[in-house]
C-alpha cells in the first residue's frame, strides 16, 4: 500500500496540470480515445496496490476530463475504469488521490457538467485521504466563486470545509491559512460561507427521531449534516474551528455578529465560552441599527419559534434558548446605547 507521506504530494500537488489533460485528448478521435482509455484500463488491472496511487495521479483526472466526450462507448470505457478505482480504493484510505488536480479539472471553464459532477465526488473522496496540513491549505480554495456553482455542489463543498475547519482549526489557525480564508472569495461568497456556518451553529443533536433541531428547517439541517449523523464531539470541533476562522477572515462585524450571538447559547460551554468572548470583543463595533442586522436577528427569533412550532418541538429547553436570545439581543442594545 502507498505510504502515507508520499498520499499529501499526490493529493496538494502535480507536475501535471489540467491544461494537458485538454492536451492529450484534443484532435483526437472518439475511437482513439476509447483505445487510450483501453490501455489505461488494462495499466491499472495490472497495477500493484503500491503504485496505485501514482498512476492515479495522472490516471484519474485525464479519465474523468475524457466524459466530455458524448460519445457512449467512450462514456462507458470511463465508467469501468471508474468502477475499478472505487473497488481498488473503497477500503485502502491510505492510497491519496490527486485533489489538486481534480479540483483544478473541475474548475475549467469549459468543464461539462458530467466532468463536474463526478470531480466533485472524487475531491470529496480526496479530501478525506489528504493529509492534515493539506486539507487545511486547500480548503480556503474551495470558497473562491461558490456562489457561482450549482446549489448541489456549493453543499458538498461547505461540508467539506467546515469538517476540514473542525480536523484542523478547533485549537487555533495560522496567520498563512488565515490569510488564505481572506483572500478566498468575495462577499457573496462569504454570505454563503456564513450562512451555512449559522446553521450548523444552530444545529444541534435531537433524540427525537425525524425532528429538526430549533431555529432549523429540515431542508436546512439536511443540507448541513448530509442526512449524516453528526456526534457531539464532531459538532464541538467543527464550532470551535468555525469560530477561529470566521474571526480570522476579519469580515464585517454586522455579518458575524449573529454567529457569534448563536454560538453564545449553544449546549456545550466551549463554544458559549468562545461565542461570548468573540461577541464581547467586537460589541463596541457593531451596529445595532444596521437594516441587514436587525434582519437577520429577527429572522433568527421569528425562525426558532416557527420551526419550533411546525416540529413540535415546542419543550422548556428550546423556550429558555428562545428566552435567552431575546435578552441577549435587549442586553446588546442597552450596552451599546451606553456605550454611545
Amino acid at each position: 500500500m502507498a505510504d502515507s507521506s508520499s498520499s499529501s504530494s499526490s493529493s496538494s500537488s502535480s507536475s501535471t496540470t489540467t491544461s494537458s489533460w485538454s492536451s492529450m485528448l484534443s484532435g483526437k478521435s472518439d475511437a482513439e480515445k476509447e483505445e487510450l482509455l483501453d490501455r489505461m484500463l488494462t495499466r491499472l488491472a495490472l497495477c500493484d496496490d503500491s503504485k496505485l496511487q501514482d498512476l492515479l495521479t495522472k490516471l484519474l483526472p485525464l479519465s474523468i476530463a475524457s466524459l466530455s466526450s458524448p460519445a457512449p462507448l467512450v462514456r462507458n470505457k470511463v465508467l469501468e475504469i471508474l468502477s475499478h478505482v472505487n473497488k481498488r480504493v473503497k477500503h485502502q484510505h491510505d492510497i491519496g488521490l490527486p485533489l489538486s488536480d481534480l479540483w483544478q479539472l473541475y474548475m475549467e471553464f469549459n468543464a461539462s457538467s458530467m466532468v463536474r459532477n463526478f470531480c466533485i465526488m472524487y475531491v470529496e473522496m480526496a479530501v478525506e485521504r489528504a493529509r492534515k496540513e493539506d486539507k487545511e491549505n486547500m480548503a480556503p480554495n474551495f470558497l473562491a466563486n461558490i456562489s457561482k456553482l450549482p446549489l448541489q455542489h456549493q453543499d458538498i463543498l461547505l461540508r467539506v470545509i467546515t469538517k476540514v475547519i473542525g480536523e484542523c482549526h478547533s485549537g487555533k489557525i495560522s496567520d498563512e491559512v488565515a490569510a488564505k480564508y481572506r483572500r478566498s472569495g468575495d462577499l457573496p461568497d462569504h454570505k454563503i460561507f456564513l450562512e451555512f456556518c449559522l446553521h450548523l451553529v444552530l444545529y444541534q443533536p435531537t433524540s427525537q427521531s425525524n425532528a429538526c433541531p430549533a431555529g432549523l428547517s429540515i431542508a436546512q439541517c439536511d443540507r448541513v449534516t448530509g442526512k449524516r449523523q453528526l456526534t457531539s464531539d464532531y459538532l464541538r470541533n467543527v464550532k470551535l474551528g468555525i469560530l477561529n476562522i470566521v474571526q480570522a477572515m476579519e469580515l464585517p462585524t454586522e455579518l458575524v455578529y449573529p454567529l457569534y450571538v448563536v454560538a453564545s447559547t449553544d449546549c456545550q460551554e466551549s463554544i458559549v465560552k468562545r461565542g461570548e468572548e468573540l461577541q464581547k470583543k467586537n460589541a463596541s463595533g457593531v451596529n445595532l441599527e444596521d437594516a441587514n442586522l436587525v434582519s437577520k436577528l429577527f429572522v433568527l427569533f421569528n425562525g426558532m419559534i416557527y420551526i419550533m412550532l411546525e416540529c413540535n418541538l415546542f419543550y422548556p429547553d428550546n423556550v429558555i434558548l428562545v428566552i435567552d436570545y431575546i435578552l441577549l439581543v435587549l442586553e446588546l442594545k442597552e450596552n451599546k446605547s451606553l456605550l454611545g
